[in-house]
């Protein structure tokens, strides 16, 4: 790389270096000057210049069962340096959704003002001015502007809220599950209290999930066969549906259609069969309790028909009586496998006892 020289005046063709020094000290003098006039030009026009927070808004998710409903919420978080902060005084949010999927429920019920969102005041503790709070259900778009004339000045805030939006399904739930995106439109700003401009440097959209339909529920309850310590074994039925009960007695009969009326019947050799009727199934998770039911025991003796109604009579008395103490354990009514006057007891205690029984605790 070549070497560059500087040549001085004609004067200092062979400068001493004294002269050296004394040239070197004037160019940092001239220097400095430039500097000291420059720099308290460029600070100024800096500090006219308004703060520059950095903001964002967020639209809060949710899970919207159909049927029922659900709530997202506008939040505003603002950073300031901790020098030149700007102070946020309003905030216009402008929302896309979609209709077909969504419905904004109104906040206050006055169908005279239009739909409605629900103004909270996390961000702005003062007399909030609401300058815009509209829904179009038919588009599908939000319109929320709020401001504050008094109150705390916001220069910072995380995650405060301005709205809550209440929501519901436009139709019917779906097949499949459905997530939905409420969008932060382009033209969202604030404001600071001079009426300048500040960013909105970020924008989350909002997710919905809306859950495929649930159409189907279950039927509960507790079965007791009288004279055992052990319930399980007792078998019941819902039409097609199927389901022992365990030690306790319990049984669920599960994946019943919902909104339809089922005929419950329980039953064990041995005793009546009990029936529980017109029970209607919900759909979800939460089962449709019928409660607890006793069998009466001591019917032994199968009606002579299918058309004949259970009932327990001398035939069923005669014939636990004829097998007391024998291997025949088709008498054994309480399962202790033994035939005896626990047996011969509780079916003459139901003598004249008819099935199916109604359900009851």
């Amino acid at each position: 790389m070549p070497k560059v020289r500087f040549q001085a005046s004609r004067n200092l063709k062979n400068p001493n270096r004294k002269e050296v020094k004394q040239m070197n000290r004037k160019i940092v003098f001239t220097l400095v000057a430039v500097a000291l006039l420059v720099l308290p030009t460029a600070m100024t026009a800096s500090a006219a210049e308004p703060g520059d927070p950095d903001t964002t808004i967020t639209i809060t998710d949710a899970t919207l069962e159909c049927g029922s409903t659900a709530t997202s919420q506008i939040l505003i978080t603002i950073a300031n340096q901790e020098t030149d902060p700007e102070e946020v005084r309003g905030v216009e949010v402008h929302l896309d959704f979609d209709p077909t999927l969504l419905q904004v429920v109104d906040a206050d019920g006055d169908s005279g003002n239009g739909v409605q969102l629900a103004v909270e005041s996390e961000l702005f503790d003062g007399d909030l001015r609401i300058g815009q709070n509209l829904v179009d259900n038919a588009v599908g778009t939000i319109v929320f502007a709020v401001a504050q004339s008094n109150g705390t000045p916001v220069f910072n805030a995380a995650d405060a809220a301005i709205a809550t939006i209440t929501w519901k399904c436009a139709g019917q739930c779906p097949e499949e599950q459905v997530g939905t995106a409420v969008i932060v439109a382009g033209n969202t700003l604030m404001s600071d209290p001079d009426g300048y401009l500040v960013v909105a440097d970020c924008a989350v959209s909002g997710t919905l999930t809306i859950p495929a339909c649930v159409t189907a529920g279950c039927i509960e309850g507790y079965v007791s066969p009288q004279g055992r310590y052990d319930f399980s074994g007792v078998h019941v039925m819902a039409g097609a549906y199927e389901a022992d009960t365990d030690s306790t007695g319990h049984f669920k009969l599960e994946g019943l259609e919902a909104g339809t009326s089922w005929e419950v019947m329980a039953e064990m050799p041995g005793y009546l069969d009990a029936m529980a009727s017109s029970v209607q199934v919900v759909a979800g998770e939460e089962c449709t309790d019928i409660g607890a039911t006793k069998l009466l025991g001591g019917d032994v003796v199968p009606p002579p028909t299918p058309e004949d109604p259970d009932i327990i009579d001398i035939n069923d008395i005669t014939y636990i009586a004829s097998r007391f103490l024998g291997a025949d354990m088709t008498a054994d009514v309480n399962g202790d496998s033994m035939v005896n006057i626990l047996d011969l007891t509780v079916a003459a205690a139901n003598f004249g006892m008819k099935g199916p029984t109604s359900w009851a605790a």
